[in-house]
């Protein structure tokens, strides 16, 4: 269980690298470039821990990735009509 809870925190600690990183390449400053990188690992940061201490990284990852409640309604409303 470790595995996955290690896992989960580093998916959701990945994500706002990557976009403030990203932000960075493209804005080609180069200045900037550091300093964002370092604002996406803070909020990477503060984001994995608030989501693993509030919701719960397994809970938080399965309502994204399971099933939609609102596409079980939407098929049975369209079978009925």
């Amino acid at each position: 269980m470790w595995f996955v809870n290690i896992f989960f925190w580093l998916h959701a600690f990945v994500a706002p690298v990557i976009l403030f990183g990203m932000i960075a390449f493209l804005t080609d400053a180069g200045k900037l470039f550091i300093p964002l990188l370092i604002i996406g690992l803070v909020v990477g940061i503060v984001l994995a821990e608030y989501i693993r201490r509030k919701i719960g990284l397994a809970v938080f990852f399965a309502r994204i990735y399971g099933p939609n409640e609102m596409d079980d309604k939407k098929q049975d409303d369209e079978t009925k009509a």
